[in-house]
């Protein structure tokens, strides 16, 4: 696999002839200064980071959680043989792998991320490091554009999704999915109040902290009016949600993602002796709780 920077897809030649040979577009090690500032400077306010130890768990725990909503949806929309499909914040690469499968050999997809590290290569997939703050985009190349939990923590996600709606061809289809987290009323069953109390408390810290790193709390709902604004037709929006116990899906995503923000509870007043009370009851398979509300929503292009 060839190892190119992503402005190379516009400097070299039409963005849809680089498509058609699968390559890895990763910046090395002399890649500016100025982006490996802006990536700092992004984790220092995102509140998890893919470079530490536990982020291909977390990647993982997500994708576990979500992608069967999200292959629904995408099969839904019909993705064929031959489509060009770009996955936007692909995370551990199981929705761009999703896609190839589907476009097969006539077809491509681009799955790109800030640090695509934990993305596998595979036949048919282009992997790129891209950052849809300050990276340019491409115009009318997409048959579908997928963005999954990525624009809620985002403070330039509207003009972001203006960028993406110019870079689907006409007729093409932007599917942007994310968490509404303001609903934290997410238990449905547990062995003891200590262990509900504890989850409780989590929950609030994680959402009085949301924007104070950019997390728009209201930004799923208002999707709709947003895509609708930015010129797209056909738009709408499913609203998905399901239970696990604990030791799966959800439980285990909030698990890990108390290791990554360990230091921010414990700032926050949040002991010991409550993580491990936390981290225990998110594995006992009497704890039950519903998933955040994802909010889906989809729109097409004018031909």
């Amino acid at each position: 696999m060839v190892l190119r920077r992503w402005h190379a897809w516009q400097t070299d030649g039409p963005w849809r002839d680089h498509l058609r040979t699968p390559r890895v577009l990763i910046h090395g090690r002399n890649q500016s200064r100025e982006r490996n500032a802006m990536t700092a400077d992004l984790y220092a306010e995102y509140a998890f980071n893919n470079d530490v130890v536990e982020a291909k768990n977390q990647l993982q725990y997500l994708s576990d959680t979500v992608d069967p909503h999200t292959f629904a949806t995408l099969d839904s929309i019909g993705v064929a043989p031959g489509w060009e499909c770009w996955d936007v914040g692909a995370g551990a690469g199981t929705v761009s792998h999703w896609l190839a499968e589907r476009v097969g050999v006539e077809g491509r997809v681009l799955a790109t991320d800030i640090k695509p590290q934990h993305i596998p290569a595979r036949e048919g997939l282009n992997i790129a490091r891209h950052d849809v703050r300050t990276d340019p985009f491409p115009t009318e190349t997409f048959d579908l554009i997928h963005a999954r939990l990525l624009l809620m923590h985002l403070p330039t996600r509207e003009q972001v999704v203006s960028q993406l709606v110019q870079a689907l061809k006409p007729g093409g289809v932007l599917v942007i999915s994310d968490w509404e987290t303001n609903y934290l009323d997410l238990i449905l069953d547990s062995p003891d109040e200590t262990g509900s109390r504890v989850f409780m408390r989590f929950l609030e810290i994680c959402r009085a902290g949301s924007p104070l790193v950019g997390i728009d709390l209201r930004w799923a709902a208002r999707a709709h009016s947003v895509m609708r604004s930015a010129g797209l037709s056909d738009v709408t929006t499913t609203t998905h949600a399901s239970s696990w116990a604990g030791g799966t899906g959800a439980c285990v995503l909030h698990r890990s993602n108390t290791f990554q923000l360990e230091s921010r509870l414990l700032e926050d007043d949040f002991t010991e002796e409550e993580l491990r009370t936390l981290r225990g009851v998110l594995l006992d398979p009497r704890f039950v709780i519903s998933s955040y509300l994802m909010f889906t929503t989809l729109g097409r292009r004018a031909q």
